[in-house]
């Protein structure tokens, strides 16, 4: 019951915003957005906390250059220390006709990882060592939509898988996971649309 409330409460905004006179998606359009994200490691049960942000430009209509920043926040279980992760790429978005935005993308990335030597679970009197501080490549799968709500802004809801490796001078940690990230979003064109 309260997970179908939330998500009444979550898209029942969509329908109170009218339609604008023309779509917003095109050539030159550039948004933006920050928000909490959370990520659940897949070879671990441990739950990841970021504070999360990207830029996204559009080369056409349907093709956009994206870039994603992830700062590490919390971590459960305390097999990583730090997390800080980076993306660049490409998405392709599924053209509608409205301003509605569903995408595809992909994207390779470079993490700053440092773990510990063993998860600390309940054992507070083991003393923790952590790994030295390492480069890790990535590799994202991302998919979601945009919904613009006006010129300015819009909402989002945001899912990406990770796949790479933690290679420490401890054991390896898996660094694949599945994220997911939704909020308020800003936007707007740097092409003046010819009339």
């Amino acid at each position: 019951m309260v997970k179908q409330i939330v998500i009444i409460l979550f898209f029942m905004p969509l329908s109170l915003f009218s339609q604008e006179e023309s779509r917003v998606i095109d050539k030159g359009l550039v948004r933006f957005q920050g928000t909490i994200g959370m990520g659940k490691l897949l070879n671990l049960n441990e739950t990841n906390i970021f504070l999360t942000g990207n830029l996204e430009y559009y080369i056409q209509s349907l093709i956009s250059a994206r870039g994603d920043v992830y700062y590490f926040l919390k971590n459960d279980e305390n097999s990583l220390k730090q997390n800080h992760q980076l993306f660049s790429g490409a998405s392709y978005h599924i053209k509608t006709n409205n301003n509605f935005d569903p995408y595809i993308g992909f994207q390779p990335g470079m993490a700053l990882t440092q773990s510990f030597n063993s998860p600390r679970k309940g054992n507070e009197s083991v003393q923790q060592l952590s790994s030295s501080t390492s480069y890790s490549p990535l590799i994202s799968g991302v998919v979601g939509f945009n919904y613009y709500a006006s010129k300015w802004f819009h909402l989002f809801v945001d899912g990406r898988i990770v796949q790479g490796r933690h290679l420490s001078n401890f054991n390896a940690v898996s660094l694949n996971e599945v994220r997911i990230s939704f909020g308020l979003g800003f936007n707007f064109n740097v092409l003046k649309k010819k009339s």
